[in-house]
């Protein structure tokens, strides 16, 4: 068999196996988290020519937190006519499917089709990279820009190697390795611009250029990568936000009242990380649904064992390429990150890493045994031979956890035929009815404030911000005045308003009434201003219930029914005008 057949067939193997699963766990149900609504809307004020702006926020700030790059693409989707939560869904099930491909194709190039075929086959398995297929983030782009990177910066031959002084001075690259010097270069700089954890890759880039001394390339990649990086940091200084510094400090940026860490903090917050991260969250991505926390922290060990093995050896032999150099300085900022945002979806690029280096340090021992002994004691074929088994056994494994994510996926297609928000629990089915309900009877400047300001604005118009994450009833009072927020909406979505807010409503019950609830799940309250009044409905009456707010909180006329928008997204399909222009 020829060597363009045999990528073929292993290419083709990766696109049915990954294909099938991306089939299998498509799933219509929104996400329950903020990010998402996050990126929707960004793109939606883009669309509609406003700006990068955040319109969930009552003042509409311009946002300088998300780099722009995923909410330009969904833009542009809007632009084409989608509108639906499945729409951008696929938008994310093909982006994964390209990073697998590109695993595939950088791996494959050092070391062959069916090496580059068992990684990316097991990369596409695990539980992040299949969890980033079924949402609307801006991790699928992200991981296709990085491997990009990593494969272009391979194919333009940017290595680590040790120089001597003999060496000859600076090269001049040819017109194909500066055609991949320019892709390696705009993938690494789309990275920065996707998120901001992808500055190490840029980093990294900008420093195997000058390591190879190719100035030319050096200076080119410098001179584009500038401006726009120097106009976004300008950005985030005229907005008053500096990207994720502030919660960066924060000993938990969930909890600010525990307070901030400093320098020296930083080492043991990273050791809790490896910690995490080794012991659950690696050996979790194939192991963590069907055994028990004993093997997958032992999984993980050895995954992370054999991968610092493997990146050590092509470090030490000089064959260190981007990718080489990405490990350290990616792998230190995840480390560094607070704790309670550790989760796979940071470290979804270092799988494939891991996985080559560990595969090719077994293959480098067995071949080192091999040529100790003869060949006697290990045929040629011993690799494949213990390497195929190995696979099985860090996949098979990972098929309950597979099998249960295609049977959530096929109920929720099915329960979620006309409404998607069926597949969620109560709680946020709730919260959905009442940001629909809000967006339908609150007046037009009305602010929220709510667990979840940038999902309560995208299904229903009406922006607000987080309440402050303090027992201390006067900041809630605080920021309502400042915002001009005249609503609190108490909801069950997760542990943080339970957290909160009950003890803010016992200590402070004149400072609120009673407007609408949607069961127990989510309650909609009046804040009542210190100018309120006298006379004003507050408090609680006998039966310990909060008093009626009365008609003037809500639009004139009869409740108007909230509308149902089925699998089209409100922000999307009928985008509020900003609030400057109302």
């Amino acid at each position: 068999m020829n060597a363009g057949m045999r990528w073929w067939l292993a290419g083709g193997l990766l696109l049915l196996v990954h294909g099938l699963v991306l089939w299998a766990v498509h799933l219509p149900a929104p996400h329950s988290g903020g990010d998402n609504a996050a990126y929707l809307s960004l793109a939606s004020s883009l669309a509609a020519g406003t700006g990068y702006t955040e319109l969930w926020d009552p003042f509409e700030p311009p946002h300088a937190k998300y780099p722009p790059a995923y909410p330009l693409l969904l833009a542009l989707l809007m632009a084409a006519g989608a509108s639906t939560w499945g729409a951008f869904k696929l938008l994310s099930a093909v982006l994964v499917a390209t990073a697998g491909l590109l695993v595939f194709a950088w791996a494959g190039a050092r070391r062959g089709p069916a090496f580059g075929a068992g990684v990316a086959i097991a990369t596409v398995l695990a539980t992040g990279w299949v969890e980033a297929s079924r949402w609307i983030l801006s991790e699928p782009l992200f991981l296709v820009a990085v491997f990009l990177a990593l494969w272009s910066a391979d194919r333009a031959g940017l290595w680590l190697r040790v120089r001597f002084p003999a060496e000859p001075p600076a090269r001049t690259d040819s017109s194909r390795e500066a055609i991949w010097l320019a892709v390696a270069a705009g993938a690494a700089l789309l990275t920065l611009f996707t998120r901001t954890a992808g500055l190490p890759l840029l980093l990294g880039l900008l420093v195997m250029l000058a390591w190879g001394r190719r100035w030319r390339a050096l200076g080119s990649a410098v001179a584009v990568a500038a401006l726009p990086v120097l106009l976004w940091i300008l950005r985030g200084r005229a907005a008053g936000e500096g990207a994720y510094q502030d919660e960066f400090w924060l000993a938990n940026p969930y909890d600010p009242g525990l307070g901030t860490i400093g320098v020296a903090g930083l080492a043991g917050r990273a050791w809790t990380n490896l910690e995490f991260y080794v012991t659950s969250v690696l050996g979790g991505e194939w192991w963590g649904s069907s055994l028990p926390p004993g093997p997958v922290a032992f999984l993980g060990v050895v995954i992370l064992t054999l991968g610092l093995v493997g990146w050590g050896r092509r470090v030490v032999r000089g064959q260190g390429g981007l990718a080489e150099l990405f490990l350290p300085l990616y792998g230190g900022l995840v480390l560094v990150w607070p704790e309670v945002w550790s989760g796979d979806r940071f470290v979804l690029p270092l799988y494939p890493l891991l996985l080559f280096w560990g595969a090719e340090a077994v293959c480098a021992g067995l071949d080192g045994l091999r040529a100790r002994t003869t060949g006697r004691l290990l045929p040629p074929w011993a690799a494949w031979a213990l390497g195929v088994p190995a696979l099985l056994l860090l996949l098979l494994p990972a098929a309950p956890g597979l099998l249960g994510r295609a049977e959530q996926a096929a109920a929720c297609r099915e329960w979620g035929l006309a409404d998607p928000f069926a597949c969620h629990g109560p709680p946020f089915q709730r919260f959905r009815d009442a940001a629909a309900w809000a967006g339908a009877n609150l007046p037009g400047d009305a602010v929220v404030i709510n667990r979840k300001p940038r999902i309560f604005h995208a299904l229903g118009g009406t922006p607000g911000r987080v309440f402050p994450f303090f027992d201390d009833p006067d900041r809630l009072l605080d920021q309502a005045g400042e915002l001009g927020a005249r609503y609190l909406l108490v909801d069950r979505v997760d542990g943080i308003s339970p957290r909160y807010l009950p003890g803010i409503l016992r200590s402070r019950p004149e400072a609120f009434c009673w407007i609408r609830n949607w069961g127990e799940d989510a309650i909609l309250l009046g804040i009542v201003g210190p100018d309120a009044p006298a006379s004003s409905p507050r408090g609680i009456d006998e039966t310990g219930a909060f008093v009626d707010c009365g008609e003037a909180w809500t639009l004139p006329g009869d409740e108007r029914p909230a509308r149902r928008w089925g699998h089209r997204i409100p922000v999307v399909v009928s985008p509020p005008p900003p609030r400057r222009l109302r």
